[in-house]
């Protein structure tokens, strides 16, 4: 009996332990990611961007307006809208799994992004045509193996490291994701091609409050040999889990006058 009590406290000890440790019961590299992702995007979102692209010779500013619905993982469905300055006013990008279209509006005639444009700059930006479409394949067309963990920008971050799957449709050979242990939020990806050469990164920062939850608010993409240029983007407001309109995401909204 005296034997049996010492096991059974022993057994709670190591338990209150596990439960208290999160060393110990850690997340998978792929919960740490889709914890990540859920909390920035919700199942929803309705977001306000100001997107500002430097260069060394000039700067140019836009505004945009963006719906996503991630409510079906292997269907992503986001639509976009610049509404400023008036010269790019009525571009506006349509995403459906892994399709995108482009109206133009300065043609009237509506774009689809084939395979061989996915990798030009999106509006002159630093993000290119994949960046937008592949948004939910870091999920999908990936395995995540957490590396431990990492400071990075000060903050404590988990490392994962996503290597592409062999018939996975993506550009690059390997990613690196930075989330805080304290609250999953993302801090940084690094974006490596299949020589495992890093050609860019993504930093995440002004942590706020934006309607239900904090978030980072200023992303900043940076390619590793254009030291003199980069691209920012400004959430300036943002509603999560609201209801959307399905023709939202359809291709006659893309193309409406």
């Amino acid at each position: 009996m005296k034997h049996s009590i010492i096991l059974k406290a022993v057994f709670m000890t190591f338990l209150t332990l596990a439960l208290s440790s999160p060393d110990i019961l850690a997340l998978t590299g792929k919960e740490i990611i889709e914890k990540s992702e859920k909390l920035v995007q919700g199942d929803t979102q309705l977001a306000v961007y100001k997107i500002v692209i430097k260069t060394r010779r000039w700067t140019r500013t836009m505004k945009m307006k963006s719906y996503m619905d991630r409510r079906q993982r292997d269907d992503l469905k986001s639509f976009a809208e610049i509404y400023a300055p008036k010269k790019d006013a009525g571009n506006r990008f349509l995403m459906i799994g892994d399709k995108m279209w482009h109206y133009v509006p300065k043609l009237q005639q509506t774009v689809k992004i084939s395979p061989s444009m996915m990798l030009q700059s999106w509006m002159g930006s630093d993000f290119t045509n994949d960046d937008v479409v592949k948004e939910s394949s870091i999920i999908n067309d990936y395995t995540h193996k957490l590396l431990g963990k990492e400071t990075v920008d000060n903050h404590e971050c988990y490392k994962v490291e996503l290597i592409p799957k062999p018939d996975a449709a993506v550009v690059w050979g390997k990613i690196f994701y930075f989330a805080r242990t304290e609250d999953m939020l993302p801090v940084r990806q690094e974006f490596y091609n299949e020589h495992n050469v890093l050609k860019k990164y993504l930093t995440y920062s002004d942590f706020k409050q934006m309607h239900d939850r904090i978030i980072p608010t200023l992303y900043k993409m940076q390619t590793v040999k254009k030291k003199d240029r980069y691209t920012l983007m400004k959430i300036t407001a943002a509603k999560y889990d609201a209801p959307l309109p399905g023709k939202v995401f359809t291709l006659q909204n893309l193309k409406r006058k």
